[in-house]
């Protein structure tokens, strides 16, 4: 009996050795970008056949006034390493929608700040927790900030500080929302397509995509 008990324990001690080792990692699948409205989005093909797991991280945001019903996003996967005749849906969802409202930071304000101030927080309530948008003026600067306060026409705060500086150029949108997807060991590859054509005269959005995967454990 107690050579059972040490096997598992040494087994179990083996188990927990590799699992603590378990190799991970990010990376950018598309930056931020602008999709018009009427237009697709053919995000990077990005070879994730060498994960034990990998996940989408999405980001959509609606970045003008206009009212939108939604935009299409579609992550397809490719069994074959190569070519184009291969690609599958593995899921697809419409969003985010409603008529987003826009507006400027009142003055400059440096990275790492919690709160933004503004001339107007319409849209922007003071009791709950929502993504924003921020868009730069320089788009790869562009965030997804979660809103978590207001002061009535005075300023907005975000739970987490801000990792780029903005100022008066740029537009704060109170529309926007983050998306997961976890794919199959069995994806050789993956894309994302983001149609735009789905409301035939909504909203412009800006879309953003990372991956994070399991490469060794």
């Amino acid at each position: 009996m107690k050579k059972v008990i040490s096997l598992f324990l040494v087994s179990l001690f083996l188990m927990t050795s590799a699992w603590s080792a378990v190799t991970k990692s990010t990376a950018a699948v598309d930056e931020w970008a602008e999709v018009a409205q009427n237009a697709v989005r053919e995000g990077a093909t990005t070879d994730v056949s060498g994960a034990y797991d990998a996940m989408l991280h999405i980001s959509v945001a609606l970045s003008t006034e206009t009212a939108h019903t939604g935009s299409k996003i579609e992550v397809q996967i490719s069994s074959n390493t190569s070519g184009d005749e291969d690609w599958t849906t593995l899921v697809s969802f419409i969003g985010p929608t409603g008529t987003a409202n826009t507006e400027a930071p009142s003055g400059s304000e440096a990275a790492g700040q919690t709160v933004i101030e503004v001339a107007s927080t319409t849209g922007y309530v003071a009791d709950e927790t929502r993504w924003i948008f921020m868009e730069d003026d320089t788009v790869a600067n562009s965030e997804m900030m979660l809103l978590v306060s207001a002061v009535t026409n005075t300023s907005v705060t975000v739970q987490d500080g801000t990792t780029n500086a903005h100022d008066g150029s740029d537009a704060m949108f109170n529309i926007a929302d983050t998306y997961t997807v976890e794919l199959p060991t069995s994806a050789n590859r993956v894309r994302i397509i983001y149609d735009n054509t789905f409301d035939v005269d909504g909203s412009t959005i800006h879309t953003l995509a990372r991956v994070s995967t399991i490469t060794g454990i």
